[in-house]
């Protein structure tokens, strides 16, 4: 049985569940660097970028990642 895809909201959702505790949990990082893959992967580059740079996750060591067209 195949998993149902987690909307946008869903999984930015749990980015802002885990970013209070980055450095505090042991798995926070972990735990948004693979939301962000998997928000690349489901729905774009330009989605994963918007969601470092609004949750300031920039400051907090993720990088955006430069979209190339075509």
């Amino acid at each position: 049985m195949a998993k149902e895809k987690k909307t946008l909201e869903e999984l930015r959702q749990q980015i802002a569940d885990e970013i209070d505790y980055v450095d505090i949990k042991p798995y926070s990082h972990n735990i948004i660097g693979c939301v962000l893959r998997i928000i690349d992967r489901d729905y774009g580059t330009e989605e994963a970028n918007n969601a470092v740079r609004e949750f300031g996750l920039d400051e907090m060591g993720w990088k955006t990642i430069e979209v190339k067209n075509g």
